[in-house]
């Protein structure tokens, strides 16, 4: 795989896109993964499926994952994790570069949703907050989850990340760098650590 991946970085971006596209839909499909129409990959993504897992992807989907494809400076390639009986949606049109999303209940991002470079979305903790069970093999078992939905037309810039519970309403803007683990109502734009509603989009099209 890692031959693989300097081979198309090496190649021309549309060449390299063909082929990136043709093993990633092969390989996603063979383990499960619902893949619309007309998707394409731009370098190659990782994936980690659990046997309960569930993934689909709407139509004309777009993951970018060659650094040479976005100069905003990806760190990684495009990583999706899906573990215990996590189930992840994407809406048609949407796109990713070098986004890292963590699955193990339920994340539902809607159509048209661009996501900036090296953005994460988390549904669960990775370690209790109880420093005795952190310390204990039931640390990953009894770590917090919870849902997160991501409405249509969202725009979430590079860097930001969504934390477990978050419920960003459609065409809200989340600035680049934002932490965002609450509720964010549609048309808003959001800013911070933690991040905070400072004004509506409405304003910027009146």
């Amino acid at each position: 795989m890692r031959i693989l991946h300097i081979v198309c970085l090496r190649l021309s971006h549309s060449v390299s896109m063909w082929i990136c596209t043709v093993l990633t839909k092969g390989y996603w499909k063979s383990i499960g993964v619902i893949l619309g129409k007309e998707c394409k990959f731009f370098g190659l993504p990782i994936i980690q499926l659990s046997r309960r897992g569930k993934m689909v992807v709407g139509s004309r989907v777009k993951f970018v994952s060659r650094f040479r494809s976005n100069m905003v400076g990806l760190m990684t390639p495009c990583t999706i994790q899906l573990m215990s009986d996590g189930h992840l949606e994407i809406g048609d049109d949407s796109g990713f570069s070098g986004v890292v999303i963590s699955c193990r209940d339920k994340i539902t991002i809607g159509s048209r949703v661009k996501v900036g470079g090296n953005v994460r979305i988390f549904d669960h903790d990775y370690h209790s907050l109880d420093y005795e069970v952190r310390s204990s093999s039931e640390d990953f078992k009894r770590a917090k989850s919870c849902p997160i939905h991501i409405g249509d037309d969202v725009f979430i810039g590079t860097n930001a990340i969504v934390l477990k519970g978050a419920m960003i309403g459609a065409r809200s803007i989340i600035g680049a760098g934002a932490v965002v683990s609450g509720s964010v109502p549609e048309d808003s734009i959001v800013v911070g650590n933690p991040a905070e509603v400072i004004r509506r989009t409405s304003v910027l099209v009146s």
